[in-house]
């Protein structure tokens, strides 16, 4: 048996595997911060409610037309408002998981 792992011929080159794993380390952090710097615009109620967010998730903007704030259903704002947080929010677990899509690393998610 080889002095690595018991790899025949001495198994795999550890150098090598370390900076293979560092160079995809890298390479998914740049990719991260790509998606996270995106910005996402989602609607609902045809616009009624806009959400601005980035590919990490932080809301950046929400814009509410004024015809749609009625004291009398503050409920209906309620739900457009998170219809349209929650669909951000969803594009840019997408976005995500899209951009890490490549790496293709078991358990990562």
């Amino acid at each position: 048996m080889g002095k690595f792992g018991g790899f025949p011929g001495g198994g795999m080159n550890i150098q090598n595997l370390m900076k293979q794993a560092q160079k995809m380390q890298a390479d998914m952090k740049k990719k991260q911060e790509e998606v996270a710097s995106k910005e996402i615009v989602t609607s609902a109620g045809g616009e009624a409610v806009v959400v601005k967010a980035t590919g990490d998730k932080v809301i950046k903007e929400i814009i509410i037309k004024k015809e749609v704030v009625d004291p009398e259903d503050v409920e209906m704002l309620q739900d457009l408002i998170l219809t349209a947080v929650n669909e951000a929010l969803s594009k840019a677990d997408s976005m995500m998981q899209d951009g890490l899509g490549d790496f293709n690393i078991p358990g990562l998610m």
